[in-house]
């Protein structure tokens, strides 16, 4: 290598030509032919690229999309930000074409970087863009994931109650036929006025009685289901005879034989009328179940997205973390994590940026979901100046050796593409913008973080 090449780069064009005959020495000339890597996402940093020749794409894998990051061209140089962090490279470089490089060794570049300020302020003026850049492409892709997330758990949560809406719906018009087709069966026999009357007094009889809770486990209610089918098919009332409806109503043969007494000639077409009557109250009841359900979903998210609200409010963090955790319903219940709840309804609210803050309590409950193994505890309390919410697992903890690196931009355990490593960088940022402080607390079992937030101002 010539140590008058070196001059190429912009980093090295002002050294003095003894300093790059030294420097020339310190390395290696690399030469790589198009799509071959020069390094790999998460490998350990080994040397400092001077791009001599040709062109390099870097490139990052986040979520298992592989993002452009930053594109190289001559005069350039790669790997100063993990050099100078102790870290692994946080992308994958490979050449467009041919490409040649020059690589010079770890210790050469740091004693560059302490010698010559020039060197050392423009690698500095390198670092905070790229860093911001990538920061930028990690956090947006993060949010977009988040976005994911929320809509898949909405999408799952609506699930049950829209399904059961459909089904009850179906139900009734089934339920409003029968009721129909009986009561016109019984105005052909006949049925007079006192006997509609009478009709009319048991069947809100009936409904008033199937208000209350179940009477039976699931056991004991489809054997007394059975008998009672039979009973009344021994009476002439046969084939689909309601007899689960009478039987969630609490309803026996002494009160049936009254209901029977009210058109002897009629006993089907009498017990069709107030099993239909009772089918139609539990659909209406589980229809108001399922619309209600569905209307607190669409409140949460309204509340976890504070839409048509301004950035800074008063906030409850209770309603925060409640809508969060309906947001991460789903997650919860896929893996089994009982979430216990440890609120102190007393702490006031406070002035913040609540869509911030959701964002804050969905890493940390995310998280901690994710490596609980049984239970989750969110706790709230108060000091004199702070409001305080911890977000504590059972899980294996934080070993100690990467305690103090887990707020670290970038840093994570998972695999690469798996996680961005922003989560917590970001919530701890989202923190500091409300003037509080995101720790790790020391606990015996599991892990717990702790959110600090200012009770005033």
């Amino acid at each position: 290598m010539e140590p008058g090449e070196l001059r190429k780069i912009a980093l090295l064009a002002e050294l003095p030509d003894v300093r790059l005959e030294e420097l020339a020495r310190q390395g290696r000339e690399l030469i790589l032919e198009a799509g071959d890597y020069l390094f790999r996402e998460g490998e350990e940093a080994t040397f400092l690229s001077l791009l001599l020749e040709g062109e390099l794409e870097t490139t990052r894998t986040v979520g298992g999309d592989e993002l452009p990051l930053i594109h190289h061209e001559p005069g350039g140089f790669l790997g100063a930000i993990s050099l100078v962090t102790g870290g692994v490279y946080g992308g994958s470089t490979r050449s467009v074409g041919v490409s040649r490089l020059f690589l010079l060794e770890p210790e050469a570049f740091r004693a560059l970087l302490v010698s010559e300020p020039a060197v050392f302020t423009a690698v500095m003026d390198v670092f905070v863009p790229v860093i911001t850049n990538y920061t930028a492409i990690e956090r947006d892709r993060d949010r977009l994931l988040s976005l994911g997330t929320l809509a898949a758990g909405l999408a799952h949560e609506l699930n049950n109650p829209a399904a059961a809406a459909q089904r009850g719906a179906s139900e009734l018009r089934s339920a409003e036929r029968h009721a129909q087709a009986a009561l016109s069966q019984l105005a052909k026999s006949g049925l007079d006025s006192d006997g509609i009357g009478q009709l009319c007094t048991l069947t809100a009889e009936a409904l008033a009685a199937s208000e209350a809770e179940p009477r039976l486990d699931s056991l004991d209610r489809a054997d007394r289901e059975a008998e009672l089918a039979a009973w009344l098919a021994e009476r002439g009332a046969e084939g689909d005879n309601g007899a689960a409806e009478l039987v969630d109503a609490g309803l026996d043969e002494t009160w049936l034989e009254r209901l029977l007494a009210v058109a002897p000639g009629e006993p089907g077409s009498v017990v069709a009328w107030v099993t239909s009557r009772l089918t139609s109250a539990r659909i209406g009841r589980e229809l108001e179940d399922s619309t209600g359900r569905i209307s607190q979903l669409v409140q949460s998210v309204k509340q976890y997205s504070y839409l048509d609200q301004t950035s800074l409010q008063e906030v409850d963090v209770h309603e925060g973390l409640e809508s969060t955790l309906a947001i991460l319903g789903h997650k919860i219940a896929e893996r089994g994590i009982e979430i216990v709840r440890e609120y102190d309804r007393s702490v006031p609210r406070i002035d913040a940026h609540a869509a911030e803050l959701n964002q804050v309590w969905t890493n940390l409950i995310d998280n901690a979901v994710a490596v609980a193994n049984a239970r989750v505890t969110i706790r709230t309390s108060q000091s004199v100046e702070f409001l305080s919410v911890e977000v504590e697992d059972d899980g294996a903890g934080v070993p100690p050796e990467i305690a103090e690196r887990v707020f670290d931009a970038f840093f994570t355990t998972k695999e690469p593409g798996e996680g961005t490593g922003l989560g917590l960088d970001i919530a701890r940022r989202i923190v500091a913008r409300h003037h509080g402080d995101l720790r790790l607390k020391p606990v015996d079992t599991g892990a717990c973080f702790q959110v600090l937030l200012p009770l005033a101002g």
